[in-house]
């Protein structure tokens, strides 16, 4: 911390240096080394390399599907099931709406049934 000096010479009060301000600290940055870069034509004229994998590498030859067990998708198929049974029941629900709506019902009335606002209930089924 350091203090300062007013014209007549006498002490004000103490100046002080934010945390992690450290004017004498420079920051370097990392000299970028790049290499030349090639001319189309050098660049065309390469060879592209491929890869070869062999048999052997592959990993294959030692799986043996008879001493993997299978599983079973039950779980994949209950999933799939109860998506479409909300999308069933969400195409009901903005058909319930829309009729309601319809038939004289304000948003408000609408919203409360939906237990949401009628901001909530106009901006999610109003623009159908």
């Amino acid at each position: 911390m350091s203090t300062t000096k007013n014209k007549k010479g006498t002490t004000k009060r103490p100046v002080r240096t934010p945390i992690g301000a450290v004017s004498h600290v420079k920051t370097i940055k990392p000299r970028v080394t790049r290499q030349p870069a090639k001319s189309r034509a050098a660049h065309a004229i390469e060879p592209k390399s491929k890869t070869v994998i062999e048999e052997s590498s592959s990993g294959l030859e030692g799986l043996e599907p008879q001493g993997s067990p299978a599983r079973d998708a039950k779980h994949f198929r209950r999933i799939i099931e109860a998506r479409k049974q909300v999308a069933a029941a969400e195409a009901e629900l903005r058909d319930a709406v829309k009729a309601a709506h319809a038939a004289g019902d304000s948003w408000t009335v609408i919203g409360m049934a939906l237990d949401t606002s009628r901001q909530a209930a106009f901006q999610r089924f109003g623009k159908d």
